[in-house]
């Protein structure tokens, strides 16, 4: 299995490359976004016979390195078939569009050494070199780089090892509008994200004050609109990135796989009630927690695995019987009487399903994984989880 990470580290790209490699994207949208078919359905009619025949043409005037026009190509393909399949399911609005100023460098294009980023600009010419040894934050445990990102401002850097993932234990994560509950190694924890509700329903006031003055001043509306999306989306990240990491840590101590909910495309499925409902639900910061927790642990060779979450706030972890709202947030058990906060039942449902314990206590135990222990019985000798 492959871990990686990405990080960011201020750089003085050199822009005559990275405004001649925005015009060759363009081009290249130009050329290829002509054999974009539609029938009853987009498609890329674009073989290696006109691949070729766009490259040499790319290339008559072209000063840099030769992959970087390999790499507009493969970048603007990208583009264009993620446009077919949203014409394809309704939801493209105009032809695709090359809107910023960015590089992808290829691993033909740069070479490391001693801790030196060496990355070709004009062959045999021109080099950018960057040491990343002065860069703490930059992990040195990496054995290869993968493809980098250039701006103006700053170099994307994509950093890869092999790992094999282990664990003597699992905790178990339910992530809600303003907390995430975990069950850690039979202790429950709950990780606050009040603050970050706070941070989107700011930004969110902030636009509807803005959008106020889109009929009047349009295109200031439209500035401050995207002003202010980018630094709510890099405040929300921000603390995402910070309890990510401090959770990582402390399950790294104690050798903890995670257990998540597989909540794939959950937003479209929920999102279909009231319009409060819909910006409520639209703070959830589920995946995001979801995506950044996993490939730091990935990166800390301990292992995720995801498993249905349906009914895990529902269903009695004792008896499997239906719980209903008891007070506030309590559930209690229609059938044997079990009363618990719903957040804890769904972490402990969830370590279940992924520990491979059985979800129904049984008359005669049933083995699992190596395991032989009913929820019941599992309950009984883990008492601080209730």
């Amino acid at each position: 299995m492959e871990a990686i990470k990405s990080y960011r580290i201020p750089v003085e790209g050199p822009r005559d490359l990275i405004e001649e490699y925005f015009k060759v994207k363009r081009k290249a949208l130009d050329a290829i976004f002509s054999h974009v078919k539609i029938s009853k359905k987009a498609h890329l009619e674009f073989d290696g016979e006109y691949r070729k025949r766009l490259r040499g043409e790319l290339l008559r005037e072209w000063k840099y390195s030769k992959h970087y026009v390999d790499s507009a190509i493969n970048s603007v393909i990208g583009l264009v078939k993620g446009w077919i399949t949203l014409y394809n399911r309704g939801r493209a609005e105009g032809k695709p569009e090359i809107t910023k100023r960015i590089v992808y460098i290829k691993n033909t294009l740069f070479s490391f050494r001693n801790g030196i980023l060496k990355i070709s600009i004009e062959p045999n010419k021109r080099y950018l070199g960057v040491d990343l040894r002065k860069y703490s934050w930059i992990p040195s445990d990496f054995s290869r780089i993968g493809g980098l990102i250039l701006t103006e401002k700053e170099l994307i850097i994509t950093v890869k090892k092999d790992v094999e993932p282990k664990a003597d234990k699992w905790a178990s994560f339910d992530v809600n509008l303003t907390n995430v509950t975990a069950l850690i190694d039979g202790e429950v924890k709950r990780y606050d994200l009040r603050e970050l509700y706070h941070i989107h329903r700011v930004y969110e006031v902030k636009r509807q004050r803005i959008q106020k003055l889109s009929k009047i001043r349009p295109l200031t509306s439209k500035k401050l609109l995207k002003k202010y999306s980018r630094r709510e989306k890099s405040r929300a990240k921000d603390f995402m990135h910070k309890l990510t990491t401090s959770i990582a840590r402390e399950l790294k101590e104690k050798n903890c796989g995670a257990i998540l909910e597989d909540l794939k495309g959950i937003k479209k499925r929920i999102l279909n009630g009231s319009k409060d409902m819909n910006r409520k639900l639209s703070k959830w910061n589920a995946r995001t927690f979801q995506f950044m927790l996993e490939y730091k642990l990935k990166w800390l060779n301990l292992p995720v695995k995801y498993v249905d979450p349906k009914n895990s706030s529902k269903a009695c972890p004792v008896c499997s019987g239906s719980m209903a709202s008891y007070l506030g947030r309590i559930m209690k058990c229609e059938e044997c009487g079990l009363t618990m906060d719903r957040d804890v039942i769904a972490v402990l449902n969830l370590q279940m399903r992924g520990a491979g314990f059985p979800q129904r206590a049984p008359n005669e135990l049933i083995e699992g994984e190596g395991l032989c222990m009913s929820i019941k019985d599992y309950i009984a000798q883990n008492p601080k989880m209730i």
